[in-house]
């Protein structure tokens, strides 16, 4: 489960707080938020908070964690902690990760005369200074711009086309409303003196 910001990571923690509910358990917000970050290897839900944006993933290992917890600390031994996780999954999925829409983000090598640019909190980066081990798409990459620039007529005009290719609107509401943030800060696209190499190449 990606969770990027702090609004998001409250929206889970209510979501598990509803699903415990529909089971006859009542838990405080404050103690749903630290049973959520200890589950998920945190030492306290401060501690998760720290660590966003973050890729939480359902294992066996968290399964269980929840599953002592519940029954130490509040008593609860009848509820299938690994169907509690995955319908926490599943309603914190998005339709661009139920679709897979990313899988043609992170290209390991880029066409020639082709560029791409992701939109992060630092501003748009193009592909080259991206590690893509850390960054993803509805975690800390906001939109992806894919640039295309080849010269013609002689050394001094271009044909230059971009596109989005992925963008926050098919992510969950708060991330799409930090894109946005985003896109008024740095622009909807990057600057053409930037986007296109052929073009930052000839200035």
């Amino acid at each position: 489960m990606k969770v990027s910001c702090k609004n998001e990571f409250h929206s889970l923690v209510s979501s598990l707080c509803s699903l415990l509910s529909e089971h006859g358990t009542l838990i405080k917000t404050s103690r749903a938020q630290e049973l959520l970050s200890r589950a998920f290897g945190y030492k306290s839900a401060n501690g998760l908070l720290a660590d966003l944006p973050v890729n939480l993933r359902v294992t066996e290992k968290v399964v269980s964690r929840l599953g002592d917890l519940l029954k130490e600390r509040h008593g609860i031994n009848s509820i299938d902690t690994s169907w509690l996780l995955r319908a926490l999954e599943r309603g914190h999925m998005s339709y661009s990760t139920h679709y897979g829409c990313d899988k043609d983000c992170y290209p390991a090598k880029l066409p020639d005369h082709t560029n791409y640019w992701y939109l992060t909190q630092d501003g748009w980066v193009p592909w080259s200074q991206m590690n893509f081990t850390k960054m993803r798409v509805e975690l800390n990459i906001y939109k992806v711009v894919s640039a295309f620039s080849v010269p013609f007529f002689g050394e001094d005009s271009y044909f230059c086309t971009g596109r989005p290719i992925w963008t926050a609107d098919i992510a969950r509401a708060e991330f799409e409303s930090e894109a946005e943030r985003l896109e008024r800060k740095y622009g909807e696209m990057p600057e053409n003196s930037r986007m296109y190499s052929e073009m930052s190449d000839a200035l």
